[in-house]
């Protein structure tokens, strides 16, 4: 539910709403996400609340409008967890050499976070 009194304005929260949606799952690589109306209709808010959330998805690389198509979700690289004492580099590829000496090598863009603890 999007209340605009909390946590952050109405639409912040709506953008992390199909934010969370793109990375479970629930919007697939290549979908086309609904309609400005349909979200529209679905959250009750103006119709500028979801083109401000949809700008925010625009600019993280989430999404892509094609004019006269629809908004689509793009395909994103997988993220990699790294745990502590990894290290990674960059060339064409990421590659990942983990604690124990082990390596692994990812495709370029590949998002990669070091775990807590």
């Amino acid at each position: 539910m999007i209340t605009p009194d909390r946590e952050g304005t109405a639409y912040r929260q709506l953008a992390s709403v199909l934010r969370e949606r793109i990375t479970s799952g629930s919007f697939s690589a290549g979908q086309r996400l609904p309609s400005e109306k349909d979200l529209h209709d679905e959250f009750g808010l103006a119709r500028e609340t979801v083109r401000r959330a949809l700008a925010i998805l625009r600019s993280e690389g989430l999404i892509e409008v094609r004019h006269g198509y629809g908004t689509f979700v793009v395909d994103t690289p997988a993220r990699i967890q790294l745990s502590p004492g990894d290290t990674a580099t960059s060339s064409t590829a990421l590659t990942v050499t983990r604690a124990d000496g082990s390596t692994e090598i990812y495709p370029a863009g590949t998002t990669l976070t070091v775990a807590d603890g």
